[in-house]
């Protein structure tokens, strides 16, 4: 009877125990989820600050004068109409959280000591084509919750829109699969963000879906190398 009371006794101070590292294991996660939240809604600050993208339009002007250095005086001036819109308070819904140390930000190429000089390409990518670009060139990857806020700050020299974004499995998914419109509806917004900033559209890979294929670019490759020469004929 001792024994079992013993043990009951035991059994009763375990799960107590349990319980309190449960509570405290709870209590760190939320603790954690708020500032990760308040990084994300600093950094969505950032990349709409006046300040920064006026670094970014100076630097990209500096790295390509030939080519950005005519575009200058038009995106500061477009910078600067845009000065008094009243700025919207950014918000981060619980589901939709971001991955910091998976999602490139372009801001942090203003934050080391020397600005990238190579080809830098903005791309709607799977990931299969993100590696195989990244060999050859600096990659900013879209996607579809912020593409067009990262596109209109980002130093880039090219639009490239993957032939094979759309399959299962990546952040744009099932895009040119008819009926899914969503994903459609944002790479539109994506390509005209990109022709107002006079960023060469390119479509990569063969066999593209019929939904991509027919619309509108300035150039169709399937070799890196080909890319290069298009950064080329445009300066």
């Amino acid at each position: 009877m001792t024994d079992r009371s013993s043990a009951a006794g035991s059994g009763a101070a375990s799960t107590a125990k349990a319980n309190r590292q449960i509570a405290r294991l709870r209590a760190l996660l939320k603790e954690r989820e708020g500032r990760v939240q308040e990084l994300e809604r600093r950094l969505i600050a950032l990349e709409k600050s006046t300040t920064v993208q006026f670094g970014r339009l100076v630097a990209g002007a500096a790295r390509a004068p030939k080519r950005r250095g005519t575009k200058l005086p038009r995106e500061l001036y477009r910078l600067w109409r845009k000065r008094n819109v009243p700025a919207v308070e950014p918000t981060v819904q619980r589901s939709g959280k971001l991955e910091l140390d998976d999602v490139e930000r372009p801001e942090d190429r203003l934050l080391v000591s020397q600005p990238y000089d190579g080809l830098i390409i903005a791309g709607v990518l799977g990931r299969e084509t993100a590696a195989l670009l990244g060999e050859h060139a600096k990659v900013i990857s879209l996607y579809p919750h912020d593409a067009i806020t990262v596109l209109d700050t980002a130093d880039a020299d090219l639009l490239v829109v993957d032939a094979a974004a759309g399959e299962p499995g990546g952040p744009w998914a099932y895009l040119g699969v008819p009926g899914m419109y969503d994903r459609d509806r944002v790479l539109m917004e994506v390509r005209r963000k990109a022709a107002e900033r006079g960023l060469p559209l390119v479509l990569w890979g063969e066999a593209p879906p019929p939904t991509l294929a027919v619309l509108k670019w300035d150039a169709r490759v399937t070799a890196a190398s080909e890319l290069a020469k298009l950064t080329f004929a445009a300066s």
